[in-house]
């Protein structure tokens, strides 16, 4: 359960960029690249390419779209093009010049091996599976660590077997069950909008980078050019929550770190995260996570135990 904690950094830089990629060369029609670094690439971007990621050894917080989660080594995840996401590793790689990540990341596009290959019949399940990478795909299980062993080996293929190895993962993972969608159906209904991409965007950026402090409604709808009326229409429809939803999911998976990674009181926690009545944090924690602040520290602290 602890990987759904959010852990968020406050120093984190949260303004959305556009990277530009070379996938295709003389050589390869898509890339396919092991790296080994002192922590995962820590600007919040998009891209035209498909991305497939396995975190081989990391550990640390996933943003993809509106879904903000913890994510341990082992984690692999699909994303389609366009979608703003980042993987933070966790602070111990910036401090540790010794500890290094290591994941292995393809990149491609959805003709890399031709205009309308992904639409012959055999390709059925490979297709479905880019359409539902649109909200950002978790695959889990047995199935994660296989996988990420076949991209460890196609890093170093050349030829027809690379392009093989890319075309077997796309079809086990499209034909499977274990897997999880990340983003709200409506968040990602609205980042294939162009018109509204760039401005949800930056309202979670928003809201992410000022969540410890009261945010009011005519606040955020004033950033986003609104009447309160028009935002709260505008942001339900666009990513199937309300404003209030969205800022305590963020609160509670900031308390969640603190809880988890300091003895800190759980009061001060809630007052940090943002809240001036410590019963509605209380209240807010377990209705999203399900325990109480303490049960979740105690439970943590047990799960530690066992290791």
């Amino acid at each position: 359960m602890y990987d759904d904690c959010i852990v968020i950094n406050t120093q984190f830089d949260m303004k959305v960029k556009f990277l530009q990629k070379d996938t295709r060369s003389a050589e390869f029609s898509f890339v396919a690249k092991y790296s080994e670094v002192p922590h995962t690439y820590d600007k919040y971007h998009y891209h035209k390419e498909y991305e497939l990621a396995f975190q081989i050894e990391n550990q640390g917080t996933r943003f993809v779209g509106d879904s903000i989660r913890r994510f341990t080594s082992g984690d692999l995840v699909l994303i389609a093009p366009n979608i703003p996401h980042y993987w933070h590793s966790d602070d111990m790689y910036y401090e540790d010049s010794g500890k290094s990540v290591k994941l292995v990341v393809f990149h491609f596009v959805d003709d890399c091996f031709g205009k309308d290959f992904f639409n012959i019949p055999e390709m059925s399940a490979a297709k479905s599976l880019l359409e539902k990478a649109r909200q950002g795909i978790q695959i889990t299980g047995d199935l994660a660590e296989e996988i990420g062993q076949e991209m460890i080996r196609i890093v170093n293929e050349t030829g027809w077997k690379r392009i093989s190895g890319l075309i077997s993962i796309l079809n086990k993972i499209g034909e499977a069950s274990n897997i999880n969608l990340l983003t709200s159906v409506g968040f990602s209904d609205s980042l294939h909008k162009s018109h509204n991409e760039k401005k949800i965007t930056g309202i979670y950026n928003y809201i992410v980078e000022n969540h410890f402090r009261n945010i009011t409604l005519d606040e955020i709808a004033s950033f986003a050019h609104m009447n309160s009326s028009a935002f709260c229409r505008y942001f339900k429809e666009a990513t199937n929550k309300t404003f209030s939803k969205v800022l305590n999911e963020i609160r509670i998976g900031v308390a969640c770190r603190e809880l988890i990674n300091t003895e800190s009181d759980i009061s001060q926690i809630g007052y940090n995260c943002g809240y001036e009545n410590i019963t509605y944090f209380n209240r807010q924690f377990k209705l999203i996570k399900k325990l109480t602040p303490l049960e979740y520290r105690l439970k943590y602290i047990q799960r530690e135990k066992s290791i």
